[in-house]
């Protein structure tokens, strides 16, 4: 059967979209881009910020008996305590009180939080905050502890003296930094700050090179650094302690919300590291868990 010209050409162009279809079509499953991968460096944390009432019996005693406060210094317990703060370290049995308290299940970050952060904003409304904050060692990043004040006035101890002084627009912030060892524990250095004042365009040095960097006037209490050394699901555990007012540990962990004055629990957990027997270096590093 001979065909027309119209007929032959329809069937030739009908050949070429079915070819370029198949031309175009991908394996289902698997992304043309590359997926995104820690660096070698890198260390994962996941924060938790937990609110409560001040004088919570849960919050601030039970919880604390399956804490281990003695992992620190006399001396640091002592420079922290005197300036309103408390902390503690949680090994691998995580407090049954606690893991309520957290209500650690198996739940998912929300798809728009990326793992990739430099700072951990956690002064929002929810009872508990979660999020993750992945780092490379030794590079700076922050927490963001508190709202910011119009104005506090700050009582602080140093060598054994009482100081005061006003910040305006101040808030509470803490500088995280990580240095992952050599047998697959981090070591992890927290050191309180409060930023205070109107942002200021400023040079700021580093690798050589100075870069414009725009940024507050920065009070950092390194008298009250902490440092603890964790293996993977390890956490570090932060409050202030409820007897003193107008403490640096009180103007970072407690807050007014909707007409009540609430406190606050602050625990960095080492979630994931390059040593992590559960990290596989050729898989890409998940957003969510």
């Amino acid at each position: 059967m001979s065909l027309s010209p119209s007929q032959t050409v329809l069937i030739l162009l009908t050949t070429l979209v079915l070819v370029g279809c198949v031309g175009v079509m991908k394996p289902k499953g698997k992304s043309p881009l590359a997926p995104a991968r820690m660096s070698d460096d890198s260390v994962v944390l996941e924060i938790f910020f937990v609110r409560f009432p001040p004088d919570d019996p849960q919050a601030n005693e039970t919880v604390w008996k399956g804490i281990d406060e003695q992992h620190f210094s006399v001396e640091c317990r002592q420079s922290l305590g005197k300036n309103g703060f408390r902390v503690g370290l949680i090994g691998s049995h995580v407090p049954e009180v606690l893991a309520k308290l957290l209500d650690m299940s198996e739940k998912p970050l929300p798809t728009d939080q990326a793992s990739q952060l430099q700072t951990a904003s956690l002064d929002a409304d929810p009872a508990v905050v979660r999020r993750h904050l992945q780092i490379r060692a030794g590079r700076r990043s922050e927490i963001v502890a508190s709202e910011t004040y119009d104005e506090i006035p700050i009582l602080t101890c140093e060598s054994g003296n009482l100081c005061g002084q006003t910040y305006k627009k101040a808030q509470g912030l803490l500088a995280v930094k990580v240095f992952p060892q050599p047998d697959g524990r981090v070591r992890l250095e927290v050191t309180p700050e409060l930023h205070h004042g109107k942002p200021q365009q400023r040079w700021v040095g580093g690798q050589g090179m100075l870069r414009l960097e725009a940024g507050r006037n920065r009070c950092v209490f390194d008298e009250l650094a902490m440092s603890a050394t964790l293996s993977a699901g390890n956490m570090l555990v932060l409050t202030n302690l409820a007897h003193r007012p107008g403490s640096i540990g009180h103007y970072f962990f407690t807050e007014e919300n909707s007409g009540r004055q609430e406190q606050k629990l602050l625990i960095v957990r080492l979630a994931q590291t390059q040593h992590d027997d559960l990290f596989d270096p050729n898989e890409p590093l998940p957003l969510d868990e």
